[in-house]
């Protein structure tokens, strides 16, 4: 597949950052982390290698927000707002993970999976889209849902 290049932003325009190719997977994430940093019922992200990222030398914040397996989440220095996530823990596998209202152009992803975590919820959603709650549950159905995906590729 030809690289491309996806603009991605934070809300201020400080940081940018590119993808060289479409997302792996699509999803929407209830986790209180999720609603915590994005300040919303659930957080809109896609998944990719952390490869296909070109981040450069951007303003970013990272920190993990619980223990270790866990995101180390990246925050604009200026607008404070969440750029974009890495999950770095198995060699030769880093994923990113960007919201989708970070991405300018979004001709390129599909459509959301599901909802995870959904035990979390702040407002029931009606949607046909599957819904995986409890904590071991939305994991392993994060987990299979980009290891199919991987194999696909």
């Amino acid at each position: 597949m030809q690289n491309i290049n996806i603009l991605c932003e934070c809300p201020c325009g400080a940081i940018k950052f590119y993808l060289k190719k479409p997302p792996l997977i699509r999803f929407h994430c209830h986790c209180k982390i999720c609603q915590k940093l994005y300040n919303s019922a659930y957080n809109d992200v896609v998944v990719i290698q952390s490869k296909n990222v070109l981040l450069g030398q951007n303003e970013v914040e990272f920190n993990k927000y619980r223990r270790p397996p866990a995101l180390d989440r990246g925050i604009c220095v200026q607008c404070k707002s969440p750029v974009i996530g890495f999950l770095r823990g198995i060699p030769g596998l880093g994923l990113a993970f960007i919201n989708v209202n970070n991405i300018q152009d979004k001709s390129s992803l599909e459509g959301p999976l599901g909802h995870i975590f959904y035990h979390r919820k702040k407002e029931h959603i009606v949607d046909e889209l599957p819904k995986f709650k409890g904590y071991w549950k939305s994991q392993i159905k994060l987990c299979h849902w980009i290891i199919i995906k991987l194999l696909a590729s």
